[in-house]
């Protein structure tokens, strides 16, 4: 009996252990039939998803083939209304400066009736050499802004006048370099130019600074008077400097020589047959490096070339420099702090 009871209980735990595994093996089919049907949807939503790309890639490449067309077409059409646009801003420039030039009356004035007979005679070239304009040379006129000339060779104080020809002649520079600086403010404004140099007009305390080879340039008067003939000198070869870079900009190359011509200068800048094409702040044709091919101290002892007289020496230019030029560019001749580009300037808006 002992026996029977044990086998009875053996088989009823059994029998327990079965029906629990029946209900787990139950169990994982219920799982297993759900995950099937999972595979089956993700099998479907894959089939789905690859027609889909391969209708995707076949109108993309059908897309593209046509887009690429449209957008070529686009950027020409961008660049075309761009070119234009820049031909009206050029167009509207010269009309700006057209008038500036009219309203501060600067043209050319022949000085040489005679002279110029010879010339037309000559075929239109000069005795010296250099290339008429309608028979009459540029060394052979005159360049006045509302009706005052400036001398071409910086003789700013005459000393053999008297004083009152002499103030007389004092209030006429100074009244011509007050008009100057105006115009040249607006043309630079009017081109989009930044000038290496800053000039203020402030009449009587007007004044032009900067820097060049990175050393500061302490202000230099642009108002003439007894006192300050050599500042003023340098304060106007500053602002030659700054009319023979307008020029450079706008494709007119001033030489040494004729540096000093102020009034030339900024007539042949105005008068220029790429007048307002280029810039700094023009998208086309901008002008984004600062060669100029002269040198702000050779500027300056050229006018005091034409200021104290020269000679030619063995090709050499021989003048007298005073002492306090010696002194200005001292610190110039030992600084070595060029920068890597070679740039040796700022540039600077004209106020």
């Amino acid at each position: 009996m002992r026996n029977i009871q044990v086998n009875v209980a053996e088989k009823h735990a059994k029998i327990q252990k079965v029906n629990i595994l029946e209900l787990e093996i139950n169990k994982i089919r219920e799982e297993i039939g759900r995950d099937r049907q999972e595979i089956d949807k993700l099998k479907r939503n894959l089939q789905t998803r690859r027609q889909v790309l391969q209708e995707s890639l076949a109108y993309f490449k059908k897309f593209k083939s046509h887009q690429q067309t449209i957008i070529t077409k686009d950027i020409n059409n961008t660049k075309e209304r761009w070119r234009h646009v820049h031909q009206v801003l050029a167009h509207s420039r010269k009309v700006l400066i057209g008038e500036l030039v009219s309203l501060f009356d600067l043209k050319r004035i022949p000085i040489q009736e005679n002279h110029n007979i010879r010339i037309k005679e000559n075929g239109g070239i000069s005795e010296n050499g250099h290339i008429a304009t309608n028979g009459i040379s540029d060394d052979d006129c005159e360049h006045a802004i509302a009706g005052i000339t400036l001398p071409k060779k910086a003789h700013y104080i005459r000393y053999s006048m008297n004083d009152k020809e002499r103030k007389e002649e004092i209030i006429k520079i100074n009244t011509a370099v007050g008009h100057v600086m105006h115009i040249i403010g607006l043309v630079a404004y009017y081109l989009g130019i930044k000038l290496p140099f800053l000039v203020i007009n402030k009449g009587h305390k007007s004044f032009a600074k900067g820097s060049i080879h990175g050393i500061p340039i302490s202000k230099r008067p642009l108002y003439l008077t007894d006192k300050n003939s050599e500042d003023f000198t340098i304060g106007m070869a500053m602002l030659n400097y700054n009319i023979a870079y307008l020029c450079h900009t706008q494709g007119v190359d001033i030489p040494y020589s004729r540096v000093s011509h102020t009034l030339q200068n900024l007539f042949l800048c105005c008068q220029a047959a790429n007048l307002g094409r280029m810039g700094h702040l023009t998208a086309l044709n901008r002008i984004f490096d600062q060669s100029f091919n002269l040198d702000f101290e050779e500027v300056v002892k050229w006018m005091f070339v034409w200021r104290n007289g020269s000679d030619l020496e063995d090709g050499e230019l021989r003048f007298n420099i005073p002492g306090a030029l010696y002194d200005y560019f001292e610190e110039d001749i030992d600084d070595d702090n060029e920068n890597v580009d070679g740039e040796t300037w700022v540039l600077c808006d004209t106020v």
